[in-house]
C-alpha cells in the first residue's frame, strides 16, 4: 500500500538519463541541508568495533575545501546542481559570496526519474521522484579531505510546468508521500534560520534521502565511513553570477 501511495500520483512518465523532450536550460542549484550517521572502524581491546558519528552538509563542506571539520562558514554551503533535462546531478561547494561552485563532491554516474504532469494543459511535468548513483570526488588536503566512495540518492523535486526545469515552490504540497517513499523530515541548517523566516521566499524544491559509503582523511586520520541513511532538504534556489 506504501508503495502505491509513492508511485500512482497521477500521469507518469519515466526516463533515463534525461532521454525526455525538455527546453534547453542551465543548470539549476538549490541549497541542500543534509544530515547523516557515519560508522567507522575502530577498536576496542584489540577487537574491531563500531564508531559511531554524527556528520552534517557543512562537515562535507569543510573536508571538501581541505579544512577540519568545525570550521565555521557563512558564504560556503552545500548545495544540489541538477540539470534541467534530469540527465545529471552534483552535490557542490557553493560560494554565496561569488555566485558560483568551488569544489564537485559528488558527480551522478547515473539517474532515473519518474514525472508526473498534473495539468494536461501544461508544456511540461510538474514533478519528478528520482534515483540517482553518485561517485565521491578526490579532493580536499593532506590533512582534511574527501577520496573516493558513492552516494545512492533518492528522493523528489519540485518543476516548473513551462519548461521542465527544477524549481522551488512556496508551499510543500508533496509532505504526505514522503513517509511512504522513505523521505525525511525537512534537515535545517542555522545559517539559513533568519532566510527561512523570509515570507514569500520559494524556499521548498524537494526532498530526498542516501546511503553509501566514502573513504576520507579526517584531522590527518585516514578513515572509510559507512552511511547506512542520511537525509536532505532540497530548498531555495541559489542565484548564480551571469
Amino acid at each position: 500500500m506504501k508503495m502505491r501511495m509513492c508511485l500512482a500520483v497521477g500521469a507518469v512518465t519515466a526516463i533515463m538519463g534525461g532521454t525526455g523532450a525538455f527546453a534547453a536550460e542551465t543548470n539549476h542549484i538549490f541549497r541542500t541541508p543534509a544530515a547523516f550517521k557515519g560508522v567507522i572502524q575502530g577498536v576496542v581491546g584489540g577487537k574491531p568495533a563500531y564508531e559511531f558519528q554524527d556528520f552534517i552538509g557543512a562537515d562535507l563542506v569543510n573536508l571538501a575545501l581541505g579544512t577540519p571539520i568545525g570550521t565555521v562558514r557563512t558564504n560556503e554551503v552545500l548545495a544540489l546542481e541538477v540539470a534541467c533535462d534530469s540527465g545529471s546531478a552534483e552535490l557542490v561547494v557553493f560560494d554565496k559570496a561569488t555566485g558560483s561552485n568551488l569544489v564537485t563532491i559528488a558527480t551522478s554516474s547515473k539517474i532515473t526519474v519518474v514525472q508526473q504532469q498534473s495539468e494536461a494543459s501544461a508544456a511540461f511535468p510538474d514533478r519528478e521522484r528520482f534515483a540517482t548513483e553518485m561517485v565521491v570526488a578526490a579532493v580536499g588536503s593532506s590533512t582534511n579531505a574527501l577520496l573516493s566512495g558513492f552516494l545512492d540518492m533518492a528522493g523528489r523535486l519540485y518543476l516548473n510546468p513551462t519548461n521542465g526545469c527544477p524549481r522551488a515552490v512556496l508551499v510543500d504540497t508533496d509532505r504526505k508521500q514522503d513517509s511512504a517513499c522513505g523521505d525525511p523530515k525537512a534537515v535545517t541548517d542555522t545559517i539559513d534560520k533568519n532566510l527561512n523566516k523570509v515570507k514569500g521566499l520559494a524556499k521548498f524544491a524537494g526532498r530526498g534521502h542516501f546511503h553509501g559509503a566514502f573513504d576520507a582523511i579526517i584531522a590527518d586520520q585516514t578513515n572509510t565511513v559507512v552511511v547506512p541513511d542520511g537525509s536532505l532538504s532540497i530548498d531555495r534556489q541559489l542565484a548564480t553570477s551571469p
